[in-house]
């Protein structure tokens, strides 16, 4: 079916897809849908438009979109760099408090739910790839989704929009039950009782101090670009010594990023709201083009085994960390804060603790969080190859 606009229009199609990411940002800090990830609504939105055929299917192998393809080849190799500026293992260990003890057990949690998990429930074909990529998410939200995806050649795979629709909706569902956590009295026995220390305001002050100028939006991107560029150039001779297909460039870009951020904290810290902006700009725009391949048969296909794996692995990951809430002398706040930045990443653990009214949570959330993003995607590679 040819779709009302052609893939030759391409500043038509760009402006789509700017929209729908646009959109998307600007519904979650609107609130218009309640707690729904602004990820789920631009790609809903992006999946409606190719589906009524307004806009060409991503996933359609006889139609080549070049906007769709541009997007594909660099958005993601220049996201992932600009996303990993403040990845500072010194700081996160130094700042992040009980919160990353809690964070590292809900990480195992993951981990081990995830073995059982594919044990229990058969995925089809791909399954040990596509239960790395569910581990290496949930272990730092979708960022850690899509960089899985692109090392194991999974991108390409017809099932990667239905499995990232079903995570978006799992995760989802997962964080509105933690806000209800602190509310349950008979769940008060298993953590120790929350203090009220004095909780400073220093999260404004910070962000007034690097804001966005046009200086560090021109120097982030010319890191990034220096960065991505090196792991491309880099990974063919990788590949060729390892004789392996996964596609080691994105796996290269994402150490050479956290590297870049360990030996030079100082100076990229200046950077770090700047770049983390444009890089999560572009991730929307990357989800925006991968809800746009959104093919129903295979949601409906895949939906219920992935939706009982993800299930399964979070029911783990809850069950442990409040086993061991009273033993490591951790409240309900730092269990759920750290949880929240288990499934989805530091975008939600920090507006969740503010919302909480636990302000001091606010920066180890963050970065906890950006742990993830660094560990994460190895953790989920390593798994998809242990399983294979």
């Amino acid at each position: 079916m040819n779709s009302l606009i052609a893939p030759d229009k391409h500043l038509i199609l760009l402006l789509i897809i700017a929209g729908a990411a646009a959109f998307g940002i600007y519904s979650e800090h609107k609130k218009w849908f309640g707690k729904v990830s602004g990820i789920l609504v631009t790609m809903i939105s992006m999946s409606v438009l190719s589906m009524t055929g307004v806009v060409p299917v991503a996933s359609n192998p006889k139609i080549k979109v070049e906007v769709y393809s541009m997007v594909f080849d660099y958005f993601i190799p220049i996201a992932i760099p600009l996303m990993l500026f403040g990845s500072n293992l010194v700081k996160i260990i130094r700042e992040s408090g009980k919160l990353l003890l809690a964070y590292i057990i809900g990480a195992a949690g993951i981990v081990l739910g995830c073995l059982l998990a594919y044990q229990l429930i058969d995925l089809g074909e791909g399954s040990a790839n596509t239960a790395g990529i569910i581990a290496a998410t949930l272990i730092g939200g979708s960022i850690n989704f899509v960089t899985t995806a692109e090392i194991l050649n999974f991108s390409s795979n017809p099932l990667f929009t239905a499995t990232l629709a079903i995570d978006n909706f799992a995760a989802n569902i997962y964080v509105l039950l933690l806000f209800l956590v602190p509310s349950v009295g008979f769940l008060a026995r298993f953590f120790r009782k929350t203090s009220d220390d004095e909780q400073p305001e220093l999260l404004a002050k910070e962000e007034q101090k690097h804001a966005i100028t046009l200086e560090r939006f021109a120097v982030s991107i010319f890191i990034a670009l220096l960065v991505a560029g090196a792991g491309t150039i880099v990974s063919p001779f990788f590949q060729q010594l390892f004789q392996t297909e996964l596609n080691l460039s994105i796996l290269l870009i994402t150490v050479f990023s956290i590297v870049l951020a360990n030996l030079f904290p100082k100076s990229l810290k200046k950077l770090e709201n700047t770049a983390f902006s444009i890089g999560l700009w572009m991730m929307y725009i990357f989800l925006a083009v991968i809800g746009a391949a959104t093919n129903l048969q295979d949601i409906l296909k895949v939906g219920f085994p992935v939706l009982l794996f993800y299930l399964t692995i979070m029911l783990f990951h809850f069950l442990l960390l409040l086993s061991l809430a009273k033993l490591f002398k951790l409240d309900v706040y730092e269990v759920v804060v750290s949880s929240a930045a288990n499934i989805m990443g530091p975008s939600v653990a920090a507006p969740m603790a503010a919302s909480l009214g636990q302000k001091k949570l606010i920066t180890p959330g963050i970065l906890t969080g950006i742990l993830g993003y660094i560990i994460g995607t190895f953790i989920g590679v390593s798994i998809a190859l242990f399983l294979s």
